[in-house]
């Protein structure tokens, strides 16, 4: 089935009371939302040093705090509160859980060890589970169904974002840290200043919630056969399961080694290179600014203008377009010895990296009934958090453990980048015959 390109006057369907400049303002709040929720799970990339000093970690287990502990307390969180944004008011739901992440981004900087700073990343994260899929279904409840990835694709420039300001407040608080922390005590001592950092940037989270709490919640397509009913959605996604594999596995082996390479980078340059990590973190923050953010528009871009020339597998094209650069820039990002021409290579793996979310969200969104939109979008978070996140210690253990050499992180995320990008490749071009089939077959009513 194709679909002509929507006009600004059908762009909203679900509330039309909400209105087309209403409907925006709504994803520029949710952008700032996932903006801010990318700040407070990067922060910590650039911390890692003093972190790891002050608190005794090594490398597998500073992957398991910032990866797959984290990334299956999410998964656990995932459903249940997708689940909720199907049922409830989402602004509301979103308000709340950022408090939530906020207030554990704030206790963070009081860890005092491995579990301490696990069980702050825990709530964090599972907290965080809530921004996706309720983000989701509200694009899917105002925007045409062709005309989705424009929508979607702003709200995902907040990762990329994220990043950059990221950098930038760890910076800031950092320069203001040492005027800040004297009067600070913990545990007798003048508090640190990557304490002074994580205390700071849970304060930072009014911000999104002033936004949301001002754009209001849009009414929902009535249908009185609807059910967000989780049995439901099992039994809808059951025989449409090879539609959704070249959206949700495709991305996760896609997306996988970048999770570990955003984690990681700024200790592997230190290691490498020597340059401290808030210099990386800066350029790094920049490279998510004017590479990443671009890549992600062209992708949510990209993927409409295929819609709308036919291409029923356009979504799908634009995956594999991201796939192949991502996995080729990263790979000689990483052997480079110069950090110049190496960072710069990093900015063209982030841009391609940027286009594949816009793509595969509105594929799944299209694939969706309305009641449905958020528990199948949070399956993909839930994926990423249970098995790309699952990337970053696995980074950690394939230097301590293959490797055996500290200094060769580098290596282990060029290895990362050739197995995962390979996979992602290979999937999507062999299975995304059926999702055009899924397209096809599409029922809006179907429960």
């Amino acid at each position: 089935m194709m679909h002509a390109a929507p006009s600004q006057a059908s762009a909203t369907v679900g509330d039309p009371s909400y209105g087309i400049r209403r409907s925006w303002y709504l994803v520029f709040a949710l952008m700032v939302t996932n903006v801010i929720a990318q700040v407070d799970r990067f922060a910590m990339t650039l911390l890692v040093t003093p972190m790891q000093k002050d608190l005794g970690l090594n490398d597998t287990q500073t992957g398991l705090i910032g990866g797959l502990v984290t990334g299956l307390f999410f998964a656990a969180a995932g459903m249940p509160l997708a689940r909720l944004a199907d049922q409830f008011n989402r602004i509301r739901l979103v308000v709340l859980c950022l408090v939530i992440w906020s207030v554990m981004t704030a206790l963070q900087g009081v860890a005092i060890g491995f579990w301490t700073l696990c069980l702050a990343r825990i709530f964090l994260t599972a907290a965080e589970a809530s921004l996706g899929p309720a983000s989701n279904s509200l694009i899917g409840n105002l925007f045409a169904r062709d005309a989705l990835a424009k929508p979607l694709s702003v709200v995902a420039t907040g990762s990329s974002l994220g990043n950059a300001v990221a950098a930038g407040l760890v910076a800031l608080f950092l320069f203001v840290a040492p005027f800040v922390a004297p009067p600070l005590t913990f545990q007798g001592e003048p508090m640190a200043p990557w304490r002074v950092v994580m205390i700071g940037l849970g304060l930072v989270g009014i911000i999104p919630m002033i936004l949301l709490l001002t754009a209001g919640e849009p009414k929902r397509p009535v249908n009185a056969e609807a059910s967000p009913d989780f049995r439901r959605f099992v039994a809808y996604l059951r025989p449409r399961w090879k539609s959704y594999q070249p959206c949700y596995l495709g991305y996760i082996f896609f997306v996988l080694p970048f999770v570990s390479l955003a984690f990681w980078l700024p200790t592997m340059f230190e290691r490498k290179h020597g340059l401290p990590p808030t210099s990386t973190g800066l350029w790094l923050g920049l490279g998510y600014l004017l590479a990443s953010t671009p890549g992600t528009l062209l992708g949510g871009w990209l993927a409409d203008k295929l819609q709308s020339r036919g291409h029923e597998d356009g979504r799908l094209k634009v995956l594999m377009i991201g796939a192949a650069g991502a996995m080729t820039t990263t790979v000689i990002s990483q052997l480079l010895p110069n950090p110049h021409l190496s960072m710069a290579f990093v900015w063209m793996a982030l841009a391609f990296a940027g286009m594949g979310l816009p793509p595969v969200l509105a594929a799944i969104q299209a694939l969706t009934p309305d009641q449905f939109r958020g528990q199948a979008s949070a399956v993909l978070y839930v994926l990423i958090f249970i098995v790309a996140f699952a990337g970053i210690p696995l980074a950690g253990g394939l230097t301590d453990g293959l490797f055996k050499d500290r200094n060769s992180l580098h290596l282990s995320l060029a290895l990362m980048a050739v197995v995962f990008g390979s996979l992602s490749l290979v999937l999507v071009a062999r299975t995304r015959h059926h999702y055009v089939a899924g397209i096809r077959a599409y029922d809006p009513k179907a429960t």
